[in-house]
C-alpha cells in the first residue's frame, strides 16, 4: 500500500490548496477537495438573502459549474436508484419539497425526505454554521421549483407540470428560443444540480462551496456522526487506531468515472474465496487516509496527468507535486517556462534561440538545478505511476515506480542525453522552421511507430513500455525499432505536410534516428556526420544520403517537386543496397553530365563512400536500422554546408 501512504503524503504536504480553485488550459476547474467532499457540476445557482429568504436564481455556464458538495460515503458512491442525498448542494428532485406537485415520478418520493432530514441534523446540531442554518430554513419551506418558475430558470407547461426536456416544436408553442437551462442540462431538468449561496455580506465573503470553514464544520460535523457509528481500528497506513472504513472514493478520472482502487462490494462473487470474512480482515484503512489519497490522486490527474485513451499517466513529487512530467520531449521542456512546473527551481537561464545544440544543454542545465532544488527541500520521493480500468466499477495501478529524486533527474537527463536527434521545429508565429538537437515528445514516438490512425489501445500500451525505457534506462523494445524502420523505409507512402513545409516522412525519419541511436547508445553514435564510421549500414546510408540531396539540388534549381530517386528506390535500397545503387548511380549521369565541374564534390565523395565499402560487403544483404543514421547525417551535413555556402555569398554581395 506503499502508493496509498504516498498520496496520502502528497495531501499532507499541500493542505493549503484544499478548496484553491485552478483551471489547466481550457479545461474544468479544479482542485485538492477537502474530505467528505466531492466536485459536482452544478447548472442552477440560488442566491439567498441575508434571512434565508430567494433572492434570484440563475443557470450557470458550463465553464463555472465545478462545485465542491458536502457528501457522505453513500452519497458520494451512489448509482441508480440507491437514494443517499448530498448536504446543502444536490439535484432538483432531492433539493425541491415541491418536486412531486409539478409532475415529479413517484420513484423518487424518498428523495426529498431524505435530503431535509440531513440538513435538519445538520442545522440544528451543535455542530453548524450559519450559512447551514439559512439554507436549510429556505429548503425547508418546499418551494425551490416555484420560485425557479417564476425566476424563469426553469419552465412548466399548461398543466403546470415541469418541462423536462426543449424540443424544436417547444419553441413554436411557446413563441421563444430554446432557454438556457436545458442547453447545460445533459438529461432532464429535474436531473440538475442546485448549489446555494447567500449574498456577500463583506467584501471576500466566499460563496458557500467554496468557504473553507463551512469545510471544516461538515468534517467536524460528520467526524461525530462516525464516532458513534464506525467501526475502529488499527490503520494500515498510519499505524494509528482510527475510524475505518471499507467504503473508498471513485470518480477518480472524471466525474462520470465509478471505478475504484479499492472495492470490497462483491461478497456474493466468490471474492474472498473462503480466506476472509469481512473486508476489514483483509486490510485496515482510516477513512481520513483514504479520503486524503483519494482525493490527492483525483487533484494530480485533474493537474498534471497526460492521457491515452483511458489510461492516465501521473509523475508527482511527494513534497512538491509538480515535477518535469517524462513523456514531455526537449522542446516542450525547453520551451516551458520553469517556474511552471517548480517554483523557485535554480535552472539555466533560457535564451529563444532555437538552434543546434543550444535547447538540448539548456534542459540538461535545467535537469541539474531541479535536482538540487528537490535534494535541498527534502522532497526526495518522486512517483511514476498509470492507472487505467479493465471494466467500469474497477481501476488497477498498471505501472508504479518510486524514485528518489536525484535518481530521477538523472535518469530523465540520461534519457535526453541519449536518445536525440535533429528535430524539426515550426513556429506557427513567425512561419518559419528551425531545426535544433533533442529528443522528440513519447506522444511524437508514438504517433511515428504506428501512425496518426493506430487504434488508441495500441498507442496506450506502447506509452507504458516506453516508461521503463525512460525511468529505468530499459533497452528501447527490439519490435518498436523495426516497426518504425520498416514504416520509415516506405517514404512513397507518406503524405506531404503542405501547411509547415515538412514532409511526415521526415520527422518520423528523426524519431526514428534518435530511437536508432538510443537502441545503440553503447556505441556512442554521434549525430554529427563521422567520417569514420566504417560499418557497412551506415556506409550505404551516407551513399544514398549524397545522391539524395545531388538530385534534389537539381530539382530544386529547376523548380520541380517531384520524387527523387532516392526517395523512389529507398526500400529497394534498404533491401538489396548494391543492385540498387547501380540502378541509381545511372540515373545521377545525366545531372552529372550536365552540371560539369559543379558536381565534382559530389562525384568525389561518392567515389571516397564507395572505396570505404568493403569488398565482401558490397553485397544485397538487407541493411539494418543503423542505415538510417547514415543517410540523416550524410544529408544534414550537406544541407548545412549548402546553408554555409549561401551565408557567404549573401555576404560578399552585401559588401
Amino acid at each position: 500500500m506503499s502508493w496509498m501512504k504516498r498520496l496520502y503524503d502528497v495531501y499532507e504536504n499541500n493542505s493549503l490548496q484544499v478548496g484553491v480553485f485552478k483551471q489547466r488550459g481550457e479545461g474544468q476547474r479544479f482542485t485538492l477537495l477537502p474530505i467528505s467532499h466531492v466536485t459536482q457540476s452544478a447548472q442552477i445557482e440560488v442566491v439567498l438573502d441575508h434571512e434565508g429568504h430567494f433572492f434570484k436564481a440563475t443557470v450557470v455556464p458550463k465553464d463555472r459549474a465545478r462545485t465542491i458538495v458536502p457528501a457522505t460515503l453513500d452519497s458520494a458512491n451512489r448509482s441508480g436508484a440507491k437514494v443517499a442525498a448530498h448536504y446543502l448542494h444536490d439535484k432538483l428532485f432531492y433539493a425541491a419539497g415541491d418536486y412531486l406537485k409539478y409532475g415529479g415520478e413517484e420513484k423518487r418520493a424518498k428523495n426529498y425526505p431524505n435530503y431535509i432530514e440531513q440538513m435538519k441534523d445538520w442545522a440544528t446540531g451543535e455542530v453548524t454554521h450559519p450559512k447551514v442554518e439559512l439554507i436549510y430554513n429556505y429548503v425547508k419551506k418546499g418551494r425551490l421549483i416555484e420560485d425557479l418558475v417564476n425566476a424563469e430558470v426553469l419552465f412548466v407547461d399548461e398543466n403546470n407540470k415541469l418541462i423536462e426536456k426543449w424540443t424544436t416544436q417547444d419553441d413554436k408553442k411557446y413563441g421563444r428560443d430554446k432557454p438556457d437551462i436545458y442547453k447545460v442540462v445533459t438529461g432532464q431538468s429535474s436531473e440538475a444540480l442546485v448549489r446555494f449561496t447567500i449574498l456577500s455580506q463583506y467584501p471576500g465573503d466566499p460563496v458557500v462551496w467554496e468557504d473553507k470553514s463551512l469545510y471544516q464544520t461538515f468534517q467536524d460535523y460528520l467526524a461525530s456522526k462516525m464516532e458513534e457509528k464506525s467501526e475502529r481500528g488499527i490503520c494500515y497506513i498510519t499505524g494509528q487506531a482510527v475510524p475505518l472504513t471499507e467504503r473508498h472514493g471513485s470518480r477518480l478520472r472524471n466525474a462520470g468515472d465509478m471505478s475504484k482502487l479499492i472495492s470490497s462490494n462483491d461478497d456474493t462473487g466468490f471474492t474472498y474465496r473462503g480466506r476472509f470474512n469481512t473486508p476489514n480482515q483483509a486490510v485496515q484503512i482510516g477513512y481520513d487516509v483514504s479520503q486524503k489519497a483519494h482525493n490527492a490522486l483525483r487533484w494530480l490527474i485533474q493537474r498534471q496527468d497526460f492521457r491515452s485513451d483511458s489510461r492516465h499517466f501521473i509523475t508527482f513529487g511527494v513534497k512538491e507535486p509538480a515535477v518535469v512530467q517524462p513523456f514531455k520531449g526537449t522542446m516542450d521542456i525547453y520551451q516551458e517556462d520553469p517556474m511552471n512546473f517548480i517554483i523557485g527551481a535554480e535552472v539555466a537561464e533560457v535564451e529563444k534561440d532555437y538552434t543546434n545544440q543550444v535547447i538540448a544543454e539548456q534542459v540538461q542545465l535545467a535537469f541539474k538545478g531541479l535536482k538540487h532544488y528537490f535534494n535541498s527541500e527534502g522532497a526526495k520521493h518522486i512517483i511514476v505511476m498509470a492507472v487505467d480500468a479493465a471494466t467500469t466499477g474497477r481501476l488497477s495501478i498498471v505501472y508504479y515506480q518510486e524514485l528518489d529524486s536525484e535518481l530521477f533527474f538523472d535518469q530523465l537527463s540520461h534519457w535526453h542525453d541519449t536518445c536525440k536527434w535533429q528535430q524539426n521545429y515550426y513556429d506557427d508565429a513567425s512561419k518559419k522552421m528551425s531545426r535544433y538537437i533533442g529528443t522528440p515528445s513519447t506522444y511524437h514516438i508514438v504517433e511515428a511507430v504506428y501512425g496518426e490512425r493506430a487504434d488508441e489501445k495500441i498507442k496506450k500500451e506502447l506509452y507504458t513500455r516506453l516508461l521503463p525505457c525512460i525511468v529505468d534506462r530499459a533497452a528501447i523494445p527490439k519490435d518498436i525499432i523495426r516497426t518504425i524502420y520498416n514504416r520509415v523505409k516506405n517514404p512513397m507512402s507518406f503524405k506531404k505536410d503542405l501547411s509547415n513545409q515538412l514532409g511526415e516522412w521526415q520527422r518520423t525519419l528523426n524519431i526514428a534516428c534518435a530511437l536508432i541511436r538510443k537502441q545503440f547508445e553503447k556505441e556512442e553514435i554521434g549525430m554529427a556526420l563521422d567520417l569514420e564510421n566504417q560499418n557497412r549500414d551506415y556506409l550505404f546510408g551516407r551513399l544514398l544520403g549524397v545522391a539524395e540531396v545531388l538530385e534534389r539540388n537539381e530539382l530544386k534549381r529547376r523548380q520541380d517537386d517531384r520524387a527523387t530517386n532516392a526517395m523512389r528506390y529507398f526500400n529497394a535500397f534498404s533491401q538489396h543496397p548494391a543492385r540498387t545503387w547501380m540502378t541509381i548511380r545511372k540515373q545521377l549521369h545525366p545531372y552529372q553530365v550536365r552540371q560539369g565541374q559543379k558536381m565534382s564534390y559530389y562525384n568525389k565523395l561518392i567515389r571516397d563512400i564507395e572505396d570505404s565499402i568493403m569488398e565482401k560487403d558490397m553485397n544485397n544483404d538487407a541493411l539494418g536500422p543503423k542505415f538510417l543514421l547514415g543517410y540523416s547525417s550524410q544529408v544534414n551535413a550537406l544541407y548545412a554546408k549548402n546553408e554555409r555556402k549561401e551565408e557567404n555569398s549573401n555576404d560578399d554581395n552585401s559588401k
